[in-house]
């Protein structure tokens, strides 16, 4: 089984937005439930197991290079936002053998391509568990289950978020937008054909349009 976390920004002096952490935070918590991580090893000595046992088919997958609004800006942060993940989960004591690092995708799109191609396929894993932070949950779910198609166990996770009201409205009605349009896009496609998508990152109108300066902020400095 995959935990997949999702990238949720990284500023230009490598650091993580609260939200992002958010969805870091609540990985570490799933994943210590499912391999008992909190057990004493003597509780489990009694089964004859080790924690081990519990860990060894569980990977957890930090996901997302930066956004693809740095390319609009023409800036580069110093690091991937999986790069910071990954040593985010080593600081708070997850094995690294149990971390792979997808740092090719710059949106929510081709963090399902690049995921179900170069990790899904190459360990033939069909079940995770995906994070990410409530208000993104809507279009993770539509995009993942499109892109991947049928024979894969899903479910999603949503971390805490502590917003305002009118922040939260704000970002689910421009989730809700870009899912809009994202479904425009897709509705060519056969459900599971991420070959679909080939070539069409960062090229097409979608990527091309100007995103207002609010969401810009957000993806970049994470406020």
């Amino acid at each position: 089984m995959f935990i997949v976390i999702l990238g949720g920004g990284i500023d230009l002096q490598g650091n993580l937005p609260k939200h992002a952490c958010q969805r870091l935070d609540k990985a570490i918590e799933i994943f210590k439930q499912l391999t008992n991580y909190d057990l004493p090893s003597e509780a489990l000595a009694k089964e004859g197991l080790q924690i081990a046992d519990y860990q060894k088919n569980i990977k957890i997958v930090v996901s997302g290079k930066y956004s693809f609004l740095y390319n609009q800006l023409g800036k580069t942060p110093p690091t991937t936002e999986a790069e910071a993940m990954a040593k985010y989960l080593e600081k708070k004591s997850i094995p690294i053998d149990q971390i792979l690092v997808e740092n090719e995708s710059q949106d929510t799109v081709s963090n399902a391509y690049y995921l179900k191609k170069n990790y899904f396929l190459t360990y033939k894993e069909t079940k995770a568990i995906f994070i990410s932070n409530k208000y993104h949950l809507p279009r993770v779910e539509y995009i993942f289950k499109k892109v991947f198609g049928p024979g894969y166990k899903f479910e999603f996770a949503g971390a805490d978020q502590q917003l305002t009201p009118t922040e939260e409205k704000r970002l689910i009605d421009h989730q809700q937008e870009l899912l809009d349009e994202i479904k425009i896009i897709l509705s060519p496609m056969t459900d599971g054909d991420h070959h679909f998508l080939d070539g069409k990152f960062y090229t097409i109108d979608y990527y091309r349009k100007k995103r207002p300066d609010w969401v810009i902020k957000f993806v970049t400095q994470g406020k």
